[in-house]
């Protein structure tokens, strides 16, 4: 009849809206699944991506919540130490922290399951702020003091200019061409193990994130920690 005509359309565009995408084995055993629940062992695992409160994050998760992470996780070659030293065994680190997705989620297993989650912001937003960022930040190996002499316009015509940084990172195609492929793994990764904040919505994101992760605040120390680096950080 009709009716059961107009529920197979809607299964047939269902199927049309979500393409299976295959994830790299790594990504797909070691990270859980977004609606799976947190069991013991499994460890929060923050993809930071540049200038989209990964800085205020960090600080609230180690000056607010008090859990401990690692340096080592900045570069790939400190993951692969940090792998070799089984970091997560020794029970000492709470949450793990970096840029390279793909590399840190060598540091998880069955027993204990990275539970990814990260903030995105509006790409152009996040250029501007690195754009300005990189022209002051003398502490970064990408400090650029040329940025001061030139405008957002010519920086964003150059060879300087990022280049679909989400999609190399959420894809591990750090170099070389991109793809639709590429785009698919990407947006599968986000739909299926990533719990998404949104930078312009702050307080609801971290909100969401307080209680799927249980985080608690001991004092009221804490909880102002929170408000002035969520709010005015």
């Amino acid at each position: 009849d009709k009716a059961n005509e107009w529920d197979d359309g809607n299964d047939a565009m269902d199927a049309t809206l979500h393409k299976e995408v295959a994830l790299p084995k790594t990504i797909d055993e070691n990270l859980a699944d977004v609606d799976e629940r947190l069991r013991d062992g499994d460890v929060p695992y923050f993809f930071h991506t540049p200038r989209t409160m990964g800085q205020t994050v960090k600080d609230i998760l180690g000056n607010c919540v008090g859990l401990n992470s690692t340096n080592l996780t900045a570069t790939i070659e400190g993951i692969y130490r940090a792998k070799k030293m089984d970091i997560l065994k020794s029970g000492n680190i709470d949450v793990i922290v970096t840029q390279y997705l793909h590399s840190g989620a060598i540091l998880f297993d069955e027993n204990h399951r990275g539970r990814m989650f990260t903030f995105v912001r509006h790409p152009i937003e996040r250029a501007v702020s690195l754009f300005h960022y990189l022209a002051t930040a003398t502490h970064e190996p990408t400090y650029d003091p040329d940025l001061a002499h030139i405008s957002i316009e010519m920086w964003s015509r150059s060879k300087r200019v990022e280049h679909n940084w989400m999609t190399r990172f959420l894809s591990n195609e750090l170099e070389g061409d991109l793809s639709l492929k590429h785009l698919d793994i990407s947006k599968e990764v986000l739909r299926k193990k990533c719990i998404v904040g949104l930078f312009d919505e702050k307080s609801e994101s971290w909100l969401r994130l307080e209680r799927f992760f249980g985080w608690k605040f001991r004092t009221q120390k804490n909880r102002e920690c929170l408000d002035r680096l969520l709010n005015w950080g």
